[in-house]
């Protein structure tokens, strides 16, 4: 952008900064941030104009954000802005879809349209009546309307600020009229500028938000449809972790070894019996017969403390998270030893980032005595992996074991709130990351 236009629209952008920043806690900032040069992306548009059934390098779409302008005369050779093949209406808008860097969420002050193309003003081709919506979700929506504009009839850039502040993930322009053609509708840059809270002003807005989503949490999870007594596995269908969906063990603190003197120079070897991959088999045994398997479950090779918990970490199948909200437990191996060896106190946490974490804590529990299975109710939650830590078992000095383990989600039909607190707490994330410098321009996020 040049110097003069950069200088033009921060000067307007401040002018017109929302009236709740009166003290100095709110200023739009200076940085295109949904423009290519930020990280920006064109994610779908519903038209481009086509040149023997091919869409013309000079009208596609993702020269909106390309930072080309049409300043009188001087008009970009492959560039000219963006055109559609039909004219919009009210009852048949077109849009274009737009990401941030990474597709990580922002909070948006203003947006603004340059209206200028290699089309004639005269012609009436111009932007006249949009809307602006934005996604917290997905690049497909759900939209929300958060701003419903109208430009003039003017060959000059025009900037639209939102009342407060706005967080999105994702934004779509909406294009409902144009300056008079019935031909179609174009635009030559489409730009999005932040708004940049003080942290002090932020930080209330979290703890605020925090306190909150504990509050919906509490409530969500004492309405929560029942899924059996608390020893019975709940008819949810198979575990999202079994082995037959493709779930695998990626990690584990120890698996138990042979009690037989090893060989000179190698390592005791593991029972096959007791690895941490028999957890997620489908396999139960019991202490009363011989199974007609080699699976009793997982056992550690050594008792578990606070300090020095055991642990497993399991990998969900596919490449993209998984929403879980509740888990099983079964405490039931063929060790008759397995009432004191089996686990007491356990933590499950999920990451969405590596199979070392970060990890989200999602809750601790404390399992009885007594063998079987346990119901586990936890928030709704993202998980590609997923971490069971023991932090006690019944009293043993040896091991911990366990019979096996699985995550489940129920269906957002049954259980809509929890995908409700799920959406509450991703914002609440996105906050604090946009607070520590996270999500700002020009930089990679965490």
């Amino acid at each position: 952008m040049p110097r003069s236009h950069l200088l033009a629209a921060l000067a307007a952008l401040l002018a017109a900064a929302p009236a709740w920043c009166a003290e100095g806690d709110v200023v739009v900032g200076a940085v295109n941030i949904v423009g290519a040069e930020a990280g920006g992306r064109v994610v779908a548009a519903s038209s481009e104009v086509r040149e023997r059934n091919k869409v013309a390098r000079q009208w596609r779409k993702e020269n909106l954000i390309d930072g080309k302008y049409v300043e009188g005369p001087i008009v970009p050779a492959d560039s000219y802005g963006w055109a559609t093949e039909t004219p919009p209406t009210p009852r048949a808008p077109h849009w274009v879809s737009f990401a941030f860097a990474q597709d990580r969420a922002h909070l948006m002050g203003a947006v603004r349209l340059d209206p200028r193309t290699n089309d004639p003003q005269v012609i009436g081709r111009w932007v006249k009546n949009f809307r602006v919506e934005r996604s917290l979700t997905t690049a497909d929506g759900p939209w929300e309307t958060v701003g419903v504009f109208e430009m003039i009839d003017v060959a000059q850039p025009q900037t639209f600020t939102f009342p407060t502040p706005v967080l999105a993930k994702f934004v779509r322009l909406v294009v409902t009229s144009n300056q008079g053609s019935n031909a179609r509708v174009s635009l030559g840059e489409f730009e999005v500028y932040e708004a940049l809270v003080g942290d002090d002003e932020l930080t209330k807005v979290i703890t605020d938000l925090e306190a909150s989503l504990e509050r919906l949490k509490r409530f969500a999870l004492g309405h929560v449809p029942a899924g059996g007594s608390s020893t019975e596995i709940p008819v949810y269908g198979e575990s999202l972790l079994s082995q037959a969906r493709g779930g695998t063990v990626v990690a584990y603190s120890s698996e138990a070894v042979s009690d037989e003197p090893p060989e000179p120079g190698k390592q005791p070897p593991v029972l096959e019996q007791w690895r941490a991959a028999n957890l997620i088999d489908g396999l139960i045994a019991t202490p009363d017969a011989e199974p007609d398997h080699a699976s009793f479950g997982w056992s550690s090779n050594a008792a578990p403390t606070a300090d020095v918990p055991q642990w497993v970490v399991f990998q969900l199948p596919g490449d993209a998270p998984t929403v879980i909200d509740s888990a099983v437990v079964d405490t039931q191996t063929r060790d008759p030893w397995g009432m004191m060896r089996g686990a007491r106190e356990i933590e499950i946490s999920t990451s969405i980032d590596k199979q070392d974490g970060p990890w989200k804590l999602l809750g601790r529990w404390e399992l009885a005595l007594e063998p079987g299975p346990r119901l586990l109710r936890f928030p709704s939650a993202e998980a590609r992996w997923v971490r069971l830590t023991v932090l006690s078992n019944h009293g043993s000095d040896r091991y911990v074991q366990l019979g096996e383990f699985g995550v489940y989600r129920l269906s957002p039909e049954v259980d809509p709130l929890g995908g409700l607190v799920l959406e509450f707490d991703n914002l609440l994330t996105d906050l604090k990351r946009y607070k520590e410098g996270a999500l700002g321009p020009g930089t990679t996020g965490p």
